[in-house]
């Protein structure tokens, strides 16, 4: 089974914003835990794009990040509702990549605990050449350790909707918004 991750992670310490993001959205979603100045969550009836009625609704800096194993992985950063930062890349047909809108400095500026040394090892795996490097740096994991993301692996409504039900103990710090 390949990965298919779609996650939101709000800039902030407190995990009740999340859960107001969701709530002004009108979306059912699961919040985890503040960690590293994250609070994650996952939205219901996700697109693989960033839902406008969530970008809306954060009045703090947003990530939204995609993972499709075997297609692609995505980021863009928000701040007020505008995208200050993105990066995109495909591998369905051939390589495509999209990094006119990355900005170092914009990360550094929202998320100061990214290390430059972290955001130079993400930044060599921006343009990648082949699909067999594509396969071994696994940028997308780079990128979200580089940022300080705690929760983004294998991560999205549906796979935490099903294991939230069948094993809640394994759930206990998330928080279900209906």
């Amino acid at each position: 089974m390949s990965e298919f991750s779609e996650s939101y992670h709000l800039r902030s310490l407190r995990r009740d914003d999340a859960c107001d993001v969701l709530r002004a959205a009108g979306l059912a979603g699961y919040v985890y835990p503040a960690a590293n100045g994250w609070v994650s969550f996952v939205a219901k009836d996700g697109a693989f794009e960033p839902d406008q009625r969530i970008v809306g609704a954060a009045r703090l800096p947003l990530l939204h990040y995609v993972s499709a194993e075997d297609h692609g992985w995505s980021f863009s950063l928000f701040d007020r509702g505008r995208v200050v930062c993105a990066y995109h890349c495909d591998w369905n047909n051939d390589i495509t990549f999209d990094d006119t809108r990355y900005s170092r400095a914009v990360l550094q500026k929202i998320v100061s605990s990214a290390g430059s040394a972290a955001l130079e090892a993400f930044e060599k795996l921006l343009r990648p050449n082949d699909f067999e490097e594509l396969m071994e740096t696994e940028a997308s994991k780079v990128f979200a350790q580089a940022v300080g993301l705690e929760h983004y692996d294998w991560l999205n409504y549906d796979y935490i909707a099903r294991d939230f039900h069948e094993s809640p103990k394994d759930f206990r710090d998330v928080i279900e918004i209906k």
